[in-house]
């Protein structure tokens, strides 16, 4: 077994976390290493979020109204 050292902040920081999902610190590692949970940048889950927002507004037959891109400009003042 490979030994690894932890500053305080990092330990409690694992720890709240754990505790925000119900799980023992043990069980939160173990669910990362077997990939049951993945960490993503809030950037990049932003983005994704974005785009499944877009297209759920592309389904939604109110949105199928299109708009030409002069009206756009037009509307913008540009």
């Amino acid at each position: 077994m490979n030994q690894v050292t932890l500053s305080q902040d990092i330990i409690t920081g694992i720890t709240q976390l754990a505790n925000q999902l119900n799980l023992s610190v043990d069980e939160l590692l173990e669910q990362i290493s077997q990939g049951k949970l993945t960490i993503i940048d809030t950037e990049e889950l932003e983005d994704l979020l974005d785009v499944r927002d877009a297209i759920i507004a592309e389904t939604d037959p109110d949105n199928q109204e299109r708009i030409s891109w002069e009206d756009v400009k037009q509307e913008l003042g540009l």
